[in-house]
């Protein structure tokens, strides 16, 4: 099968239609629709419904799509493996992962890995679309608190803690080493929005506690949120290391301490799949010693 009529499908899909595909690829209308017509041609089936004002993926063409995407990412991976090979230099990893866990973690990960370290970037994306970078192409490894999918090698590299964070002022909540989800729910609470890991871990906590509260503050923003914590107006819910001179209690359960995965997933068969192991070992080992220590 021909790539690069896979490659001229996957931009008309993207593109939304021929027109607009054209102009990315820099081919002419007429020559693209005529190699969309030879793949199909090839493949024994119409992609898309030619009897519609706009260009519809046909029952086949949708079937069809993920295999098309699969087949040109593996070549990627394969063209990518080819020429670390060639150049006898050992592979360089980036990784995808939401802003607040570069800062975190992959930025100071990289700071103590040295000269020799293998990540050397790094790519900020929502939660949600971590895992779509191994799909394109565009990462390497994938760093987040979302189950990876099915499709995916994973594996669990650490996990993050929610702190209560709040100024000096906060005396009675300052001078503990711990403190409980029981005890929080009494003081005005600035949380991350729903469907957020932490906001659904401090949540499920209170619930099982038997407890409601009612939050001050939600925000999507994790720096808004020690913003407004830092300024006075509540006590922050986050597991980002503290920040605005913030102080920070690990918060816990009638359980013991709460704490969240953090999920690693790179592709299957991946070229340089023995420097990403490595690299993971290096990264679990790096996020425990992380979490040991005061925020």
């Amino acid at each position: 099968m021909d790539l690069r009529l896979i490659r001229y499908f996957l931009a008309i899909v993207d593109a939304g239609s021929v027109s607009g595909a054209s102009q990315a690829l820099f081919v002419t209308q007429p020559s693209l629709s005529r190699q969309l017509q030879r793949l199909e041609g090839d493949l024994g089936q119409p992609l898309f419904d030619r009897g519609r004002k706009r260009l519809v993926l046909s029952a086949f063409g949708q079937a069809f799509l993920p295999i098309a995407r699969d087949l040109l990412q593996h070549a990627e991976l394969a063209a990518a493996s080819a020429r670390a090979l060639a150049s006898g230099q050992a592979p360089k990893l980036t990784i995808a992962a939401p802003p607040a866990t570069i800062i975190d973690i992959v930025a100071p990960f990289i700071a103590r890995s040295g000269p020799s370290g293998a990540v050397v970037d790094a790519i900020q994306l929502v939660p949600e679309h971590v895992y779509t970078a191994l799909h394109d192409g565009s990462a390497d490894l994938a760093l987040s608190t979302r189950v990876p999918p099915a499709d995916l090698e994973w594996r669990v590299v650490g996990y993050t803690h929610p702190w209560a964070q709040c100024t000096p002022t906060y005396a009675q909540l300052t001078s503990f080493d711990r403190i409980s989800v029981v005890e929080l729910v009494s003081w005005p609470l600035i949380v991350m929005t729903k469907g957020h890991a932490i906001r659904g871990l401090f949540d499920d906590a209170v619930a099982r506690a038997g407890l409601t509260y009612e939050p001050a503050y939600e925000t999507a923003s994790n720096s808004v949120a020690q913003a407004l914590a830092a300024a006075g107006r509540g006590v922050c819910i986050l597991s980002d290391h503290s920040r605005f001179g913030l102080h920070a209690i690990p918060v816990t359960s009638e359980t013991g301490e709460l704490h969240i995965p953090l999920y690693a997933a790179w592709v299957p068969r991946h070229f340089a799949a023995d420097a990403i192991e490595g690299s993971l070992d290096a990264l679990g080992g790096f996020i425990e010693q992380l979490y040991s220590l005061d925020p």
